[in-house]
């Protein structure tokens, strides 16, 4: 049976006292245009994933805007935290109510012919980020079960860098090289659903690919895709990205573009 899911990330909702008007509202609205194109094509999703940076400043309001926000939808939405969600205040929200039914942080949730593996890798209040040796522990012996389900890891921090300097500085993490050699070397070579870097890509290494969902909320460019070209803040259109993967292992990603008030966000 085929499985269809869609990858959001970096949402960066503020709802907090600190937050700033503009940003916040322009966040709210880009989340609440992504959410309602959702509930459109909702009978034809399984689920979605969101890998991180749920809000910009951790706050319980910014949480509880997340849950206004994707619990109509009615479809198993499953996270991780992302840096901007503290992780610490992530955490402790998923203790209970609507982020603990969709938090997978060290969990396996198998749906249909696939295994969703969620990562932490947020450092508390770095951009930077870590894969702990409990993490990887994990991945390796969830590797080297004998499934027939394919492997999707959720992380924050993309493990294969975009290979433009600034972008590749923001995405560093302790611990990705040794976490590279392990999922490239693996018998069923895993998915990566990352996010982090406020540019969609998709990288390569081996068999392995890890694809970055971007941020519509806060999307960045540069004038060359590679190399040291400067980032900066970018007007694109806005758009999430919707998975099909079927029972003959062909894969296909669709970008799913989304309108803000009637226009290109």
């Amino acid at each position: 049976m085929a499985i269809r899911f869609a990858h959001v990330s970096d949402l960066h909702l503020c709802d907090g006292p600190d937050a700033e008007p503009g940003l916040s509202a322009h966040a709210y609205a880009v989340a609440e245009a992504m959410a309602r194109d959702l509930a459109r094509i909702r009978d034809a999703l399984d689920f979605v994933v969101v890998s991180g940076d749920l809000t910009d400043d951790a706050h319980p309001a910014s949480f509880a805007a997340f849950e206004r926000l994707f619990r109509p939808l009615g479809l198993p939405v499953l996270a991780i935290p992302g840096n901007h969600d503290g992780p610490a205040a992530y955490l402790q929200q998923a203790q209970g109510g609507y982020l603990a039914d969709c938090d997978i942080t060290g969990r396996v949730v198998e749906i249909g012919a696939i295994r969703l593996l969620g990562l932490n890798t947020c450092l508390e209040k770095k951009t930077m980020g870590a894969i702990s040796r409990e993490d990887f522990d994990f991945v390796a012996r969830e590797l080297a079960q004998d499934s027939a389900a394919r492997p999707v890891i959720v992380m924050h921090h993309p493990p294969f860098p975009p290979g433009l300097r600034e972008f590749d500085d923001i995405a560093g993490q302790d611990g990705a090289s040794e976490f590279s050699t392990l999922v490239t070397g693996a018998a069923t070579p895993p998915i990566i659903l990352a996010g982090h870097v406020h540019r969609a890509y998709q990288a390569r290494r081996k068999r392995v690919t890890c694809f970055v969902a971007g941020s519509p909320a806060m999307p960045f460019a540069s004038d060359l895709p590679f190399g040291d070209s400067p980032i900066r803040p970018s007007q694109e259109e806005c758009r999430y990205f919707v998975h099909l993967l079927d029972d003959h292992g062909d894969h296909v990603v669709t970008a799913q573009p989304f309108y803000l008030d009637g226009t290109w966000a």
